[in-house]
């Protein structure tokens, strides 16, 4: 809910601004284009079994990153060609992935008393499907220095071979961006070198399956991102 009150926020605040500057705003401009570079993807979580035990783990992963974008341009004749406040929808291809393997052993509860069994315990998380909603700022400066806000989705996939028999299902999770990059058009032609960072929502999933209800496991992700794009004006 407060992630959701800042981006409202700074909503509010660019039309605010954008009234500001009503007349010369009127005209606007329409963008498309596409993006590459990389992220790092962190993400920390606790797994809590039917006994009340806890384990806590924290992994990262680096993966390259694609996008397409559209985005509506407002405020040109004020702020220069293709510079103005951008609003748009970006979708990324590409995904991340993080597993563990490990040996475990537990009691048996249906043998007979103290007996033990023993397996392997494989989990694997992909996260894929990016997108999101920005709004940026004007490029400031000879450099085009702008900032940027967002909201942003993304599905969460488990693959997993648990020999108690348990799995977990899949998830979207909902995060908040922020950023800042550097903008420069001319002839039609926009360059964007973009750095944003993303956080993540909790993801928490259940067990289910033969072992059902036995464990539940939370997580928080959140990644880095550094682009680099190019777009056409019209």
């Amino acid at each position: 809910m407060i992630k959701r009150m800042k981006i409202a926020a700074a909503a509010g605040a660019l039309g605010m601004i954008l009234n500001l500057y009503a007349t010369p705003l009127m005209a606007f401009g329409f963008g498309i284009g596409g993006s590459f570079g990389g992220a790092h993807v962190e993400a920390s979580g606790t797994e809590t079994h039917k006994t009340g035990s806890t384990k806590s783990r924290s992994k990262d992963a680096g993966t390259p990153i694609a996008s397409a974008y559209a985005q509506i341009i407002v405020g040109d004749s004020v702020f220069g060609e293709g510079n103005g406040f951008a609003v748009g929808i970006q979708q990324f291809f590409g995904e991340a992935s993080m597993s563990e393997t490990k040996e475990t052993t537990r009691t048996n509860i249906i043998s007979a008393v103290g007996a033990t069994e023993s397996g392997t315990q494989y989990a694997n998380v992909v996260f894929s499907d990016l997108r999101n909603i920005f709004i940026e700022t004007p490029g400031f400066t000879p450099l085009g220095i702008f900032l940027k806000a967002g909201y942003a989705e993304m599905n969460v996939k488990t693959e997993e071979n648990l020999y108690t028999g348990g799995t977990f299902g899949d998830a979207t999770v909902d995060g908040s961006v922020v950023g800042f990059g550097f903008k420069k058009s001319a002839g039609g032609f926009q360059v964007k070198t973009e750095v944003s960072y993303t956080d993540w929502d909790t993801i928490s999933l259940n067990n289910t399956g033969t072992d059902a209800g036995s464990t539940k496991v939370t997580g928080t992700p959140e990644h880095w991102a550094a682009t680099v794009g190019i777009g056409w004006i019209f």
